[in-house]
């Protein structure tokens, strides 16, 4: 009974007796019928990777003997997401969701309540339901500097799927085809590679967005420069590609010359270009989404800015919001409250977590989970449609935060936090590197959401203890080494020059608890140009000090 609850922890509503069907078989014969939709079959929609050891499906025609009946019924009270799981006492498995999302979910949600214990099988008699806090649940491709390879990006679409996430966005700054070249259109070769990230999300469940970016340069009173962004939009709606955005972030808005006497405000310049593209994809598409992002997208009061652009917009397109600032330490209740005030329409929080492209962030790895949002964002008074990570370069180091996110936007109410990320390394890391990850992970930490140095540390530096700071670094390096082994090619790519850091932070303490003055020198000034940083930081916090202190006093 209690392994039983603790496999279906994920889930808001459990109902169980602790009773069980038992099958001594080498697989499960389960028969599926279909009521979602006419002629809905197994083998078309059922990821057999989650079931292939335990089950064998077959379709609702079929002769042989079978051991369930699972029937898949269309709900339309349900929302997103959401999903009922029944495994009843006559061996029937009902499953109603309003998305086929939900399917997937449900069918996760009995392979963790499914145990093998010797030959049997043993399918628990459960109820299990579960409508996620946040309808839009992803990830948004939208940092400056070196963009993912197309490999990554299909990495990322998988991970999303299989990680109850519906959401990727296309929106590299330094795609200049996004952005500095907004207008050419992308070449043959490009487009082969979209309906690639398209293929492999409609495969995952994941709703793809294509992004762009043209307020740099559009001149907003011109209908040629309207249609040049359109034709630019059909590209990638031949493709099949039916969500958008429009971002106006990081321009300059302030008017000039016609788009300022037509206009009067850059707000209502904006308002009247999203609706163009607006009208423009319903007249176009019988189904589609766009979202915008504002100028003034990280504020944390109202503005005439907001007012205008919430007066003249179409109400039905949500605009993004990153919290009260563009790297927000936190967006707690009172920050939602008045932003949904000003707003007066849906919401997406565009969540600078984990990023790492501000000024020189790009040195350090941010390895923090997701911490300091409010539950109550999920409340629906404040129309928060939902919410996506905009992470790190370092697709693989993004992970974990992003994993965090995941159980919070999977169940604010019942995320916590600490629980959830030790169970977050345990299952990325495995039982052998764990204790190393998690140390990894907290000399690692994001800045901008909590301090860099612990307690422990801070009151090591500020007593000039060095056995502590010493105990310190060493577990940073006894990680550093212990994660070289570590069996993932992914992590150590984008990980490894980091691990490679901490080695050199232990060499130079080594150096200066042997006394060597003129190694320490040299190793700190080779450390200069060396790309990246520990977060902790130590040897820069407190070796570094004392060698100018005593340079100085020569």
């Amino acid at each position: 009974m209690n392994q039983l609850q603790h496999a279906l922890q994920d889930y808001q509503e459990v109902y169980t007796k602790g009773a069980y069907h038992f099958v001594q078989k080498d697989k499960m014969i389960i028969k599926f019928v279909g009521k979602y939709f006419r002629f809905q079959t197994a083998t078309s929609l059922i990821n057999e990777e989650i079931t292939r050891e335990a089950i064998r499906w077959v379709n609702n025609d079929t002769q042989e003997e079978y051991d369930f009946t699972l029937i898949h019924e269309f709900d339309r009270q349900m929302s997103g997401d959401s999903f009922y799981l029944e495994i009843t006492s006559d061996k029937n498995i009902v499953v109603r969701t309003q998305h086929m999302r939900g399917l997937r979910y449900a069918i996760e949600a009995l392979m963790k309540g499914v145990t093998k214990r010797g030959d049997y099988w043993c399918v628990p008699i459960v109820t299990v339901a579960h409508e996620p806090s946040f309808n839009m649940r992803g990830v948004i491709e939208g940092f400056y500097g070196i963009p993912w390879t197309h490999e990554d990006r299909l990495d990322v679409i998988r991970f999303l799927g299989e990680e109850r996430m519906n959401t990727y966005m296309y929106a590299p700054k330094d795609d200049e085809l996004q952005r500095k070249k907004w207008r050419e259109h992308y070449s043959e070769a490009d487009l082969e590679k979209f309906k690639e990230l398209l293929a492999e999300s409609e495969a995952q469940h994941v709703d793809f967005y294509y992004m762009i970016s043209p307020g740099n340069d559009i001149d907003y009173t011109q209908p040629s420069e309207i249609k040049v962004l359109t034709d630019k939009l059909k590209q990638m709606i031949d493709l099949g590609i039916r969500n958008f955005g429009l971002l106006l972030d990081d321009i300059d808005y302030i008017l000039k010359g016609q788009p300022k006497i037509i206009f009067e405000h850059s707000a209502i310049a904006h308002a009247f270009l999203v609706n163009q593209v607006n009208d423009y994809l319903k007249q176009t598409l019988a189904t589609y989404t766009l979202v915008a992002c504002p100028t003034e997208y990280d504020n944390h009061h109202d503005s005439l800015y907001l007012e205008l652009l919430n007066e003249h917009l179409a109400p039905e397109v949500p605009l993004f919001w990153t919290g009260p600032a563009t790297l927000a330490a936190h967006i707690r209740t009172e920050d939602i409250q008045t932003m949904a005030q000003a707003y007066q329409r849906p919401i997406v929080i565009w969540d600078n977590i984990p990023v790492n492209d501000y000024l020189k962030d790009y040195e350090l790895l941010f390895l923090s989970p997701y911490e300091s949002r409010s539950p109550r964002l999920a409340d629906t008074q404040y129309q928060v449609v939902g919410v996506v990570s905009n992470p790190m370069a370092q697709w693989e180091a993004s992970k974990l935060t992003i994993l965090s996110m995941r159980d919070f936007l999977w169940d604010s109410d019942g995320f916590n936090l600490d629980a959830s990320w030790q169970d977050i390394i345990q299952h990325y890391a495995g039982e052998e590197f764990a204790e190393a990850m998690l140390t990894w992970a907290a000399f690692n930490p994001n800045h901008f959401t909590r301090e860099t140095v612990s307690l422990t540390q801070s009151l090591a530096l500020m007593n000039e203890d060095e056995e502590q700071i010493e105990a310190e670094l060493k577990r940073l390096y006894q990680a550093a080494q212990k994660l070289h082994a570590f069996p993932n090619d992914a992590f150590q790519k984008a990980v490894g020059p980091w691990l490679v850091r901490a080695e050199k932070d232990w060499d130079v303490w080594q150096a200066y608890r042997a006394g060597d003055v003129e190694g320490v020198r040299e190793k700190l000034t080779a450390l200069q140009d060396y790309p990246h940083r520990i977060g902790t930081d130590l040897i820069a916090r407190y070796i570094a000090p004392k060698v100018k202190e005593r340079e100085s006093s020569k």
